[in-house]
């Protein structure tokens, strides 16, 4: 396993989770205010989209670690141990989260709450639903979500709905052991592979209008296009076209577009055409050999690796505090959530979404430090103490 460290790729996590986070706020925290800023801008609108730079970004990692491990073939050890390796990363916090909502519906029905998640999912005809009966949080989906094959289901967004990317990572996971000899002897042939992958996602956002696909073969085919393109981006990158990526301007130039191109309204061309600026932008990353360029630092610093090595805490846990948080809220002072769903002011909600950033990232800090490092290697030490047992017993 390869353990040379990939610049820049850290932070944009960070970043990327950030800009989920902001997707899934508008519907809960700020609906009121959502119309106008669609006046002026569809990022939010398009901010979903960052959930394929996650897929792509882990598609190059993961070959960039592992491609001498699996290059001349899969053994059963080699395969149960990188399996091992990223079950022990992503299900721990998975499980917690999914755990403290099972809790607060639990709650909700020992108390008759029924369903609330703001102003605009009550137009919707979604409020007062009962406990464990939706719209999300259904007793049918537990099963699906504590395995994390939610998103091969028609219920992908269940429980912690950030949950079904991860669903559809851990079935890439299952599968890339086996795709790697296979990227490595086609690595002449991988740009074919790419074009093969364009051609899946321009028929995906034609057939559906969108990439915002999260149940079923859709958001398998989401998942593995991102996957398998990071992957053979880091197989094909030569020597001759790092020296192109490793230009210090390029990530950061390649980030400003991406933001750009997201301003615009959907439209089947503006979001195929985030899909190369991904690309471009995690190679470019990648890459990079000047660290201390002044391009390089603005996308990675000490705030940016921090938020980057918090992403994964704050990509779950925002459902959490947004799902239960409003409910709990509009339990404790249902006028003053009314009335905050009545007002505009512009000054409030910068302050309120501060403020649950602020909260997000504590929370995120506390997960972070105080659960996610300390069971992961808590749980990687027992396969080795295990297998020292057997040795010593042999």
């Amino acid at each position: 396993m390869s353990n040379k460290f990939l610049p820049v790729l850290t932070p944009l996590r960070g970043l990327a989770a950030l800009f989920v986070v902001l997707f899934h706020a508008r519907l809960i925290l700020f609906p009121q205010i959502n119309p106008e800023i669609k006046i002026y801008s569809a990022f939010l609108e398009n901010a979903y989209l960052w959930v394929d730079l996650f897929f792509i970004l882990s598609g190059y990692v993961m070959l960039h670690c592992y491609q001498q491990t699996f290059s001349s073939g899969i053994t059963r050890q080699s395969w149960k141990r990188f399996i091992w390796l990223r079950f022990t990363r992503i299900y721990p916090l998975f499980l917690i989260t999914l755990l403290c909502l099972i809790a607060w519906e639990s709650y909700k029905q020992q108390h008759g709450i029924g369903f609330f998640g703001g102003a605009l999912l009550n137009s919707w005809g979604l409020a007062g639903i009962p406990a464990f009966a939706g719209p999300f949080n259904t007793s049918q989906t537990l099963l699906s979500n504590l395995l994390m094959l939610q998103g091969l289901s028609s219920y992908g967004l269940s429980w912690n709905i950030a949950g079904w990317s991860l669903s559809i990572e851990w079935l890439c996971y299952l599968a890339f052991p086996f795709s790697v000899p296979f990227l490595l002897r086609l690595r002449s042939k991988l740009p074919l592979l790419l074009l093969v992958n364009a051609g899946i996602l321009i028929s995906l956002v034609s057939l559906y209008g969108t990439l915002d696909l999260t149940t079923g073969v859709g958001a398998l085919l989401r998942g593995w296009i991102g996957f398998t393109t990071g992957a053979s981006l880091c197989c094909y990158v030569s020597l001759s076209a790092r020296s192109a990526l490793a230009n210090p301007w390029l990530p950061l130039l390649t980030f400003i577009a991406c933001l750009l191109v997201m301003h615009f309204s959907q439209n089947v061309w503006s979001l195929l055409a985030c899909y190369p600026l991904f690309a471009v932008l995690v190679a470019s990353s990648a890459t990079q050999k000047h660290p201390q360029h002044i391009a390089n630092r603005l996308l990675d610093n000490r705030l940016t690796n921090w938020l980057g090595e918090l992403s994964y805490s704050m990509y779950l846990w925002h459902c959490v505090l947004l799902l239960a948080g409003v409910e709990i809220l509009n339990l404790i002072n249902p006028l003053a959530v009314d009335k905050w769903y009545q007002q505009t002011s512009w000054l409030a909600h910068l302050l309120a979404i501060s403020g649950f950033l602020g909260l997000l990232i504590a929370l995120s800090a506390l997960s972070y430090y105080g659960f996610e490092k300390p069971i992961m290697k808590w749980l990687r030490r027992q396969p080795a103490a295990q297998m020292q047992a057997e040795t010593k017993r042999t």
